[in-house]
């Protein structure tokens, strides 16, 4: 009975008429254990008409004391006196309140069916953390939204006017795959939302995938493309791979540290310290100090591109959204086809198509869909459906076999030698066995084809002619320098400054080697050894000498990151000139020295 009587009380806050009822309830229950006699005598029970002026019934009850008063109030609730005059012959009047509960809609238990509001509160408190990425505020992300607004400024300040590009496409995506919107600021902090951005561990793209991990969930990474550099496929693994880490850790903040460091790593992290809380992980030296900065720097992120203006970026200049058409091709196609094609640039087209590791799409493929710009794709289409076969150039890659010349390649697949050598940067005939060469080939037809970005410009489709090689126009190379990155070749490297890989060779002392790794630092000019030496002297002299050393003495609440903030240096630079370790507490009187 008190069961019943709990689950009526939490069901009959609903409305009035419900709580009334169980009071009058709850004092009849009372009065009846008062009684002597389990069954109480009901007299002169009438059922009551509001328009006549009969007297109000009455009951009475023998009970075992002499102080209780024999004449009672009169019950105010003609439902109740009804209800006794046909269940007279009823042992206890728990009857009449679940009869009346019954007739006004309850269950036979006496508890009320839940209302659509709470089968609603009910769902979002068990599937809310599910969708939700929190947002907490404590001194490590204090400290990284510091370290944005200055030390990073500039760097947070680009990232925010590119990330107008991409973010409404990746804030789709995530949901598409029930991921938290705010995780689309991870690509803030991993590569500033550019597509190109590459890092030690050899990570590519805006997501910054390894090469195992991006196979894994879908993308192509060959000699043609590299899919971890397209933003649209890029982000759908992502959201993949960031909802089977929620799966397996059931955190959100579990789940990006293992994006980072792997779950792995994050699972003997948790074995090591008995705890799935990252930020009692975070205390411990297990993670890697870039793992263990990974979510405030996260949080940081997502509270500045909130509310930029807050934390100090005012005129931003946001790059127009991701908006492009889609082209479907065959066989490897010119971006310089799909340019003209689409009466636009193309530089606009490589830039649409960051996956595409050459200046044409992937050969051998039946339909290999390309992007173009926006409103651009019928009149594409229409274009190359009206170019003839004989127009067109396509590319094939071949490996160089022993016994393999320039004249027999040409040969074999229909084209001609000088068109191999400009393609691939090469100032003579001589190859290697083992080495790759692309070879442009003609459509329809034979015969050697005219290798110039200017081969699609005339809307007349005139015969196709040599290019002379005394009417070949280079721009100067404004860059001294370049530094290899991951997939790049001395070919790649001469056709993107307009070189020669023979002379990038001899300018930097390869002789005919074609060898370069990632990292490698190569002239793209020449320039004069003792020339560089003295610039380099020069420059060594002049920071030492605007360089100024400046004593702080700590005060009462310093610490490194307000020292910092208030000289305009960074912590890591104090803890290097002081010899500070990050653990090192500071007393009050302490010197620091500053430059």
């Amino acid at each position: 009975m008190i069961t019943i009587f709990n689950s009526g009380l939490s069901a009959s806050l609903q409305n009035r008429r419900h709580i009334f009822g169980l009071c009058l309830f709850l004092i009849l229950l009372l009065f009846n254990f008062s009684c002597s006699s389990t069954k109480p005598q009901l007299a002169n029970v009438n059922v009551v008409n509001p328009s006549t002026e009969s007297p109000a019934p009455q009951f009475f009850c023998n009970c075992s004391t002499d102080n209780l008063d024999q004449d009672l109030e009169p019950v105010e609730n003609f439902w109740l006196s009804g209800v006794y005059s046909a269940n007279e012959n009823n042992d206890s009047v728990l009857f009449v309140l679940l009869d009346h509960l019954e007739a006004m809609g309850a269950s036979p238990a006496g508890v009320l069916p839940p209302t659509a509001a709470d089968v609603e509160i009910e769902i979002q408190a068990e599937t809310g953390a599910r969708y939700h990425f929190p947002l907490v505020m404590n001194a490590k992300v204090s400290h990284f939204i510091s370290y944005y607004s200055t030390v990073q400024n500039r760097f947070m300040h680009r990232s925010l006017a590119r990330s107008h590009r991409y973010l409404p496409m990746m804030r789709k995506v995530l949901r598409e795959h029930d991921v938290p919107e705010e995780l689309a600021y991870m690509v803030l902090i991993e590569s500033g939302f550019t597509t190109h951005a590459y890092s030690r561990a050899r990570a590519c793209g805006p997501w910054q995938f390894i090469s195992s991990t991006g196979r894994r969930y879908g993308l192509k990474i060959n000699s043609w493309v590299d899919e971890r550099r397209d933003p649209v496929k890029s982000t759908n693994a992502a959201a993949a791979y960031l909802g089977d880490l929620y799966e397996m850790f059931g955190s959100w903040y579990l789940a990006a540290a293992a994006y980072n460091a792997g779950e792995g790593k994050i699972q003997r992290a948790m074995r090591r310290h008995k705890t799935d809380d990252f930020w009692q992980m975070a205390n411990y030296s297990y993670l890697k100090r870039e793992t263990r900065e990974y979510i405030p720097r996260i949080l940081a992120a997502i509270m500045i591109a909130r509310e930029p203006e807050k934390y100090g970026f005012v005129d931003i200049e946001y790059e127009a959204p991701f908006t492009y058409d889609i082209v479907k091709v065959a066989d490897a196609t010119d971006l310089d086809a799909l340019a003209w094609a689409s009466g636009s640039r193309a530089a606009d087209i490589r830039k649409l198509n960051p996956e595409l590791n050459c200046w044409c799409t992937p050969p051998r493929v039946k339909s290999y869909a390309v992007r173009v710009p926006a409103g651009t794709g019928a009149r594409c289409r229409s274009a190359l459906a009206k170019l003839p076969p004989e127009k067109r150039v396509t590319f094939r890659k071949h490996r160089i076999r022993q016994g393999d010349s320039l004249s027999t390649i040409a040969r074999r697949y229909h084209t001609g030698i000088q068109q191999i050598k400009d393609l691939n940067g090469l100032r003579n005939s001589r190859i290697r066995a083992g080495r790759d060469l692309l070879i442009p080939v003609r459509v329809g037809g034979r015969g050697a084809v005219v290798f110039d970005r200017h081969i699609y410009s005339s809307e007349s489709f005139a015969k196709l002619r040599y290019k002379s090689k005394k009417h070949s126009v280079r721009r100067p190379v404004r860059r001294r320098n370049y530094r290899v990155r991951r997939g790049d070749s001395l070919w790649k490297i001469a056709r993107r400054y307009n070189l020669r890989v023979a002379d990038i060779q001899r300018w930097n002392g390869m002789g005919h080697s074609t060898a370069i790794k990632p990292g490698q630092v190569i002239k793209l000019s020449r320039t004069s050894r003792v020339a560089k030496k003295r610039t380099r002297v020069s420059k060594k002299r002049t920071r030492t000498a605007s360089r100024k050393k400046r004593v702080v003495t700590l005060r009462k609440g310093d610490n490194l990151w307000r020292i910092s903030r208030r000289y305009q240096v960074s912590v890591a630079d104090l803890e290097r000139w002081n010899k500070l370790h990050s653990k090192t507490v500071l007393q009050p009187g302490q010197r620091l020295v500053l430059y």
